[in-house]
Order: structure tokens, then C-alpha cells, then sequence
């Protein structure tokens, strides 16, 4: 345990502190100084974690699944700010802005557990930086307590999270009981591996770890809480969850998986299996997400099996064991990141003025509010991967790595013909809300929708760099 803890310095966590600072800070201020609008918390919530995410992407702090982290909580909190009209009604039943201060503290205080975990180099700091996650992912979802839908939703979470947080600590158990330490070192694999007796106890850890982690991101057989959880708990923190969250669980697979990645030719046997594992959790994934998602008919469900869908597009990345996984998981979170947050920001919009969250709530948009319509259109068809998004690219490389660990492992080909099929699904389901957009006529009482500035600003953001990314390759090759 020492030697545990003398790998980490309080320096390199000064921004996970400057985040908790501020959620502190909007906590006290909100006790202390109850006449300040609690809005203005968003406001304040978000310019910190805007300040961290520019930290995190350069000099020495520099985190990019931090980075992915605090981007999303500046956008959540940006969300709840346009969406308080819902938030008191859902929380005081009223214009009262009592008890929404910790709503947006919480998600300051989960984003620093993701930055951590980012960091972490073995299983304490993996674990505890986990919980702090769910657990204020759990009190986020179940947090309108005048709404059903959100209650069940925390319910739900909370009894399924502890199930995967039970794996985990069994896993970790295990892992400490064949190495000897908590460290996630290549050399622990090594030594666990090279000893017959051990390495049945080591898979057996890495097993238990793995399916801890897939529940954080979403992938079969653990993904059974992510469309209930999405539609039940309040607009920003799905899409914290449909984010944050999901950034934290890949962080956490790229942690556990590192140790094997020196040995993938020293052990071709083990690796394989778990290749082939891994490739069999991915192609559920992606039929269960994809197909899933063709007969809804709310938006955020819908998003919710997407989220689904798109972790099994980034699990390929991960049966290409021996390569470079990082950089292109990141890739990919990034343009899953813009286009999900836009297509949230307008399920909020339509929620608070339009009272709905089915898909038939976009109707008429294309006439109505062109403009507004149009950015929707870009982020929608960013995340079924057309040609010029940054989407595009990313399924294009998902597609390159499963090509590449073909070359390496044998027995892989079937699953590019289901990477095809799901692809294919995903142009359909989202196309429905462009359908609703454009051929749909709005109703007579439907009028134009006020577009907020905040929603209107990061819907152009988002656009602009969805489509930069998707063209720069074509532009500056």
C-alpha cells in the first residue's frame, strides 16, 4: 500500500480539487447567501469546469478523458441552466428554486472522480474514483423527486451500480490474491501469467474487472439500466451519463487492459481468448443498441440505445489488443461527445416548451426554425456516421481497427458483416427525427420555438466542429 501511494503527488490532482472547491463553494453560498437566483450556480459550475477542461488539455496536467470529463460537465451544467424551468417544477413544484443547488454541485464533484480515474495507475484509486462517480450519478438520476420517471430511474441505477460495484471489489480481491499488489503493472500480468497455478486466478480477477467496467459503459450484458436511466432522470444528467460517464468506463477498460498489451505474442493463447471475449461482448453490443433502437418512439430512450450502440462501435477498438488504443477511443468519445450533447440540449428545448420528449415533438422544425434544424441535422447525422461529420470518422476508423486485429487474430471476420448491418441500422433510427424535422407538418397550436442563447450557442458550436473535424482530413491531407 505504500508503495501505492508514492506514486501519486497532491500536486497532479490540483484541478480534481479546484473542482470540488467550486461545488463547495456553491454549496456554501447557497446556505449562507439564499438570495442569489440558484441559476446563477450553472453558470458559475460551468466556468469552472470550463477552466479545468482547458487545463486538462495541455501542459502538466493534461488528462484527456479529464478533458472529455469536464467538457461534458460544462455542457451539463449549461443544460441545467436553460432547463430550471423543469428542474423547480420537478423539485419544488413550483417557480421556487429551493433544493436545486446540489444538482449543480453534484456533477462538478462526479467529474472530479473521472479526472482521478483518469490517473489512477491501480485498483484503489480505480475503485474509489468509481464511486465517487455513481454515487452522484445515482442521487443526479433519482434527483426530481415530483417525477416519477426519475425516481425509478435512480432506483434502478442504484441496484444495478451496486451489482457491478460488488463485481468489481470481487475482482479486485481476486487480483491482489494472485499478484500480491493493487498495481496495474505489465509486470504483475507477467508474473501471474508465467505461473500455471496463478493464471487461472489472474483471468479470473481480469473477468470480474472487465464486467465491472462494461457496466459503466454501457455494453452487453451490463447495458440493461441505460434506456430506462436516459429517459427517467432529468435531461442533464443523461447526458452526463450518455458523456461523462461513459468516458469514465472506457477509461476504466483502457486501465485494466494495459497490462496485457506487452505480452500479446507471449501469451497468443490467453490474449486470444480474451480477443475473442472481447469481440462477442462488442458484436451483442452492437445488435442489442442498434436493432434496440429501431422501434422507439422518445427521444432520449432512443439516445439511451444509441449510447448503447456507440460503446460497441469503441469496443472494437479494444479487440485490436495489440495497437494504440487510447488515442482512437478518445477520437471517437469526442465526436459521440458534440453530437449527443446537441441532440440533448434540443430534447430539453422541446421539453420545456413543447412539453414533450417523443420523437413527434420535433415536428415541423424544418419549417418552423430552419436554422435551429438544421444544426439538429448535423448532430443527428453525425452519430449515424455520414460522410463530412466528424462521426464518419470515427466509425471509419473503428472499422480500420477491426480490419487490423484480423491481420493478428484469427476467427474475426463475422463480425465485420454485423458492424455493417448495425451501421446500416443506425442511418435508419436517427433519420426519424430529420423524418419528424422536415416531412412532418407542424401542428396549428406548434409555433416557432424561442431558441435560448445558451442552447442556441452550443448547438452552433457543436455544428461547426463536427462538420471542421469531418472535413479536415479532405481539406489538409
Amino acid at each position: 500500500m505504500d508503495t501505492t501511494l508514492s506514486s501519486y503527488t497532491w500536486c497532479q490532482f490540483a484541478p480534481e480539487f479546484a473542482l470540488v472547491a467550486v461545488a463547495v463553494i456553491i454549496l456554501l453560498a447557497d446556505s449562507f447567501l439564499p438570495q442569489i437566483p440558484k441559476r446563477i450556480y450553472a453558470l458559475v459550475g460551468a466556468a469552472g469546469a470550463f477552466v479545468i477542461t482547458c487545463l486538462m488539455a495541455r501542459g502538466e496536467y493534461a488528462n484527456w478523458f479529464g478533458f472529455l470529463a469536464c467538457a461534458a460537465t460544462t455542457l451539463t451544467l449549461l443544460l441545467a441552466y436553460d432547463y430550471r424551468k423543469i428542474t423547480c417544477e420537478s423539485i419544488a413544484g413550483s417557480e421556487n428554486e429551493d433544493g436545486t443547488a446540489e444538482f449543480y454541485a453534484l456533477p462538478l464533484i462526479a467529474c472530479a472522480g473521472i479526472c482521478c480515474l483518469g490517473q489512477a495507475k491501480d485498483l484503489v484509486m480505480l475503485f474509489v474514483s468509481l464511486e465517487v462517480i455513481t454515487l452522484s450519478s445515482y442521487v443526479l438520476a433519482g434527483y426530481f423527486r415530483r417525477n416519477q420517471g426519475s425516481i425509478e430511474a435512480g432506483v434502478k441505477y442504484l441496484i444495478l451500480g451496486a451489482m457491478s460495484t460488488g463485481l468489481l471489489v470481487f475482482g479486485a480481491a481476486w487480483y491482489f490474491g494472485t499478484t500480491g499488489s493493487f498495481d496495474l503493472d505489465p509486470l504483475m500480468a507477467h508474473t501471474a501469467l508465467s505461473h500455471g497455478y496463478l493464471s487461472t486466478g489472474f483471468l479470473m480477477a481480469t473477468a470480474l474487472l472487465l464486467a465491472g467496467a462494461l457496466f459503466k459503459v454501457g455494453a452487453a450484458p451490463m447495458h440493461m439500466w441505460i434506456p430506462d436511466v436516459y429517459q427517467g432522470a432529468p435531461t442533464p444528467t443523461s447526458n452526463f451519463l450518455a458523456i461523462a460517464s461513459k468516458a469514465a468506463g472506457f477509461a476504466a477498460l483502457c486501465l485494466l487492459l494495459r497490462p496485457f498489451r506487452p505480452f500479446a505474442e507471449a501469451y497468443p493463447g490467453t490474449v486470444s481468448i480474451l480477443v475473442h471475449s472481447l469481440s462477442i461482448v462488442a458484436a451483442a453490443t452492437l445488435l442489442i443498441g442498434n436493432l434496440g433502437a429501431i422501434g422507439q418512439h422518445n427521444a432520449k430512450r432512443l439516445l439511451g440505445y444509441s449510447s448503447i450502440g456507440q460503446a460497441g462501435f469503441i469496443l472494437i477498438f479494444f479487440v485490436n489488443l495489440g495497437g494504440d488504443i487510447e488515442p482512437y477511443v478518445f477520437n471517437y468519445l469526442l465526436a459521440y461527445a458534440l453530437a449527443t450533447a446537441a441532440a440533448f440540449f434540443a430534447i430539453a428545448m422541446l421539453r420545456t416548451q413543447r412539453g414533450s420528449e417523443e420523437i413527434s415533438a420535433f415536428r415541423g422544425l424544418g419549417k418552423t426554425n430552419p436554422r435551429t434544424a438544421f444544426l439538429i441535422t448535423v448532430s443527428f447525422a453525425s452519430l449515424a456516421g455520414v460522410p463530412l461529420t466528424m462521426g464518419f470518422l470515427a466509425k471509419y476508423y473503428s472499422f480500420c481497427a477491426l480490419i487490423q486485429a484480423m491481420g493478428s487474430w484469427n476467427g474475426l471476420l463475422w463480425l465485420l458483416p454485423v458492424m455493417i448491418v448495425c451501421a446500416a441500422a443506425g442511418f435508419y433510427y436517427y433519420f426519424k427525427v430529420l423524418r419528424a424535422m422536415y416531412w412532418e407538418k407542424p401542428l396549428e397550436s406548434d409555433k416557432p420555438l424561442r431558441v435560448p442563447a445558451v442552447t442556441a450557442a452550443v448547438l452552433t458550436a457543436c455544428s461547426i466542429v463536427i462538420i471542421l473535424m469531418g472535413t479536415y482530413p479532405l481539406l489538409f491531407s
